[in-house]
């Protein structure tokens, strides 16, 4: 990912873009790399999705309809993410599946991993291979990091004469990397069995000393959010301080729910602020439940997922606010 400043209408925003998540799909493996697949014989009885700026919790019940047992492959995809050297050090490149973490029944399991580098939908993981270069150098340094070493002759461990080549494959000699954590599981005849899987999103940055940053088509702005969130600037500045919107945003991927048998029969989805204080926008349809003052819901029975989610999370204060994990 790279940095990108905006600078307009007299404020400036320092922008990361966000990573996002998806729901758990069949899938198969196969010598392409993990295919999702669609089935009519498990339903997805419940899912609660739990998203806040630094963590990302979901609990499924699923239920085999037949009268025999399915074993399969279950995936779970994550969009691709490259460098981007606006991430603090100890999280410089670090891939969002190394904190993921999967329990059925209770009981945590193993999962395996799958990454290939992408150059827009194009996977160029063999061809870079081919090139020489290692797995390392593939998924770490996603070929766009910056600064030099070894007397400029090599950049995160990609040489010079190695570039030319890389850039037949790449156009730009740089990638993203896709990820995708898979595992086996049996589905018990005419029985449910409930999924629970956690991890660290990464999480959109920016903010902005006057104004508010962000997209408002994107996360459904209303003005009555608008007001909010000026309301809280006009606060603090007649207190003689600055005033600095920071923008948390998560996204995350819903449509691969659809791969399930018929809709969601019960989905919640649970946004949890960091303080009660910070303003959340998102496009999401029904009407949302305050159950306290850092949670919001949202209720839905035969629910039909969108595509995605994407998360605003607003937060007014006298300085820019430190990343979600640092926070």
């Amino acid at each position: 990912m790279k940095q990108c400043i905006w600078i307009a209408l007299g404020w400036t925003a320092l922008f990361f873009v966000a990573g996002a998540a998806a729901n758990d799909s069949i899938a198969r493996v196969g010598a392409g790399g993990l295919t999702l697949l669609k089935t009519d014989q498990i339903q997805m009885v419940q899912e609660e999705l739990q998203i806040s700026p630094g963590s990302v919790k979901v609990h499924y019940r699923f239920l085999n309809e037949t009268g025999q047992d399915i074993k399969t492959t279950v995936a779970f995809p994550m969009p691709p993410y490259g460098f981007n050297p606006g991430f603090s050090e100890s999280r410089l490149n670090e891939g969002p599946l190394e904190s993921f973490r999967i329990s059925v029944g209770g009981h945590e399991i193993p999962t395996k991993m799958s990454r290939v580098a992408l150059v827009g939908s194009l996977d160029v993981t063999q061809q870079l291979r081919k090139v020489g270069l290692s797995d390392k150098q593939i998924f770490e340094t996603f070929g766009d990091c910056r600064g030099a070493d070894d007397g400029g002759t090599v950049i995160c461990g990609i040489a010079d004469e190695k570039r030319a080549e890389i850039v037949r494959y790449t156009g730009n000699s740089s990638w993203q990397v896709a990820e995708t954590a898979y595992w086996e599981q049996v589905f018990p005849a005419r029985k449910e069995i409930e999924v629970s899987h956690e991890y660290q999103p990464f999480v959109g940055r920016s903010y902005a000393y006057s104004g508010i940053p962000g997209d408002a088509k994107e996360s459904c702005m209303d003005h009555g959010t608008q007001s909010a969130i000026a309301k809280n600037i006009d606060s603090l500045k007649a207190k003689g301080g600055d005033a600095v919107v920071s923008l948390d945003v998560v996204e995350y991927i819903l449509g691969t729910g659809r791969n399930w048998k018929g809709p969601i029969k019960d989905f919640k989805l649970i946004l949890k602020k960091d303080s009660p204080n910070q303003i959340v926008s998102l496009c999401f349809p029904g009407k949302a439940k305050r159950t306290s003052a850092s949670t919001i819901e949202f209720a839905h029975s035969d629910f039909v997922p969108q595509d995605k989610i994407i998360v605003y999370f607003y937060t007014v204060a006298t300085e820019v606010l430190a990343p979600p994990d640092e926070r």
